[in-house]
C-alpha cells in the first residue's frame, strides 16, 4: 500500500507500507480525498510532527472493514474523520470542557493506540471507530474533505455566540477564516468584513458573502467608522495568528467587544493587559471542535448553506503531492495555479 510520509524538513517520501492491521475497536477506511491543511504545510516546512498520523488529517473515505468490537453500522459507508464523544473523566471533561478532552485531542493528533503510523495521504488508513461520522446524502467527496475545518469554524462561531445584528471582523482569509465568515452571517451578523494582506483572498472573501475586505490599514478604519457606527467591530475572529493579526483585530474592536483566537501559530503574539482591561474586552480561545460541531457542519453542507466547494483550488495525486506543498508554502502572488486564491488543495490517492 502506498502512503506519503513526512521524513524530514521539506521531505516527503512516497513509500510502500504494510497494510494497516485492523485492531479491535478500529475501522479501515479507503481514502477518497484528504485536504492539505495549514498545519500540514507548517509541518512540511519545519519537519516537526506531533505524530505521523497527524500528517493528513482532513479526510473522507469509505469504510472497508470494521474490527472486532466496532459497530458494523458504518461498514461500506462513506465517512469523514472527526472526533469521538469526550471521555468524561479527564480534567478538561470534569471542568465541563469536553471539546478539549485529552482522549479526543490524542485521537485528533494521532497519538492514540489505534492510529496508524501514517496519515490520510495514503490509500487506506486505520482509525478508532468512534472517530468516523457518516457523510450525508448530497455531500460529495471533495466537500467531505472539508468537514474537519468546517467543524473547527463552527466551534469558533458557537464559542463566540454572535448576537443578531453584530458587526463581525475576520482577520485572515485562509480556509478557516472564510468558513468563519460564512457562519457568522448565518448566525445573525448584519455586517461581515474580512482582512487579509493578499488581494486575491480578499476578492474570494467578498464572493463568498463578506460585505467588504481590506488590507490592514485606513480603509478598514473608514469602513468600520460607517458600518460600525463609529464604534468598531462587535466581534473579532483572529484566524491568522501572530502579533500583526492580533494587533489588527484588537485595534478594530469596539469597547466591550469579544475577540476570538482561532488561528494557531508558533510565533509570539502579545496582548496588552491594560488595553484589554480598560476596554473591557472578552478574549476567547477556540481549539478544535466537538461531535456536535461535526454534525452541524455536515448538515449545513447538505443543505448547501456552507459553500465549501468554492474553497477548493485543485486536486493532486501522489506524484504531485510534494509540488503541491512547495506551492502552498509560497506567497499567493507567485503561485502558478490559476485558482491559487482558493485556499484548499485536495489529495486523491487514485490519481496518477
Amino acid at each position: 500500500m502506498r502512503a506519503a510520509l513526512l521524513t524530514g524538513q521539506r521531505q516527503i517520501e512516497i513509500a510502500d507500507v504494510p497494510e494497516p492491521e485492523l485492531l479491535p475497536g478500529s475501522v479501515l477506511v479507503e481514502i477518497e480525498r484528504c485536504g492539505i491543511s495549514g498545519s500540514d504545510v507548517v509541518a512540511w516546512q519545519t519537519g516537526d510532527l506531533p505524530a505521523p498520523a497527524w500528517f493528513g488529517h482532513e479526510w473522507v473515505g469509505r469504510v472497508a472493514q470494521v474490527g472486532e468490537g466496532s459497530s458494523d453500522r458504518f461498514e461500506g459507508e462513506r465517512v469523514v474523520g472527526g472526533v469521538p464523544a469526550p471521555c468524561g473523566r479527564c480534567q478538561p471533561c470534569r471542568s465541563g470542557m469536553g471539546s478539549i478532552c485529552q482522549m479526543v485531542l490524542s485521537m485528533i493528533v494521532g497519538t492514540d493506540e489505534r492510529s496508524a503510523g501514517h496519515g490520510a495521504f495514503a490509500e487506506r488508513i486505520r482509525v478508532d471507530s468512534r472517530r468516523v461520522h457518516r457523510l450525508p446524502e448530497g455531500v460529495d467527496g471533495p466537500m467531505g474533505a472539508l468537514a474537519e475545518p468546517a467543524a473547527v469554524a463552527a466551534h469558533a462561531v458557537r464559542r463566540a455566540q454572535p448576537s443578531l445584528g453584530d458587526v463581525v471582523l475576520v482577520v485572515g482569509t485562509g480556509t478557516i477564516g472564510l468558513l468563519v465568515a460564512e457562519l457568522a452571517r448565518l448566525a445573525g451578523a448584519s455586517r461581515v468584513v474580512a482582512v487579509d494582506t493578499e488581494e486575491s483572498r480578499r476578492e474570494l472573501a467578498c464572493s463568498l458573502g463578506a460585505d467588504a475586505a481590506f488590507a490592514p490599514g485606513e480603509d478598514l478604519v473608514r469602513w468600520l467608522a460607517v458600518q460600525g457606527h463609529g464604534l468598531g467591530a462587535d466581534l473579532v475572529f483572529d484566524c491568522a495568528g501572530g502579533s500583526a493579526a492580533l494587533e489588527t483585530g484588537l485595534s478594530a474592536a469596539r469597547y466591550g467587544a469579544t475577540v476570538v483566537l482561532v488561528g494557531f501559530t508558533a510565533a509570539e503574539a502579545m496582548m496588552s493587559a491594560d488595553q484589554t482591561l480598560r476596554r473591557e474586552l472578552t478574549v476567547i480561545g477556540s481549539l478544535g471542535y466537538s461531535v456536535a460541531d461535526v454534525h452541524r457542519a455536515l448538515d449545513l453542507m447538505a443543505d448547501e448553506r456552507y459553500r465549501v466547494d468554492e474553497l477548493v483550488s485543485h486536486t493532486v495525486g501522489f506524484s504531485d503531492l510534494s509540488e503541491a506543498f512547495l506551492e502552498l508554502s509560497q506567497p499567493l502572488g507567485i503561485r502558478s495555479s490559476p485558482t491559487a486564491n482558493r485556499p484548499k488543495v485536495l489529495f486523491n490517492p487514485t490519481l496518477t
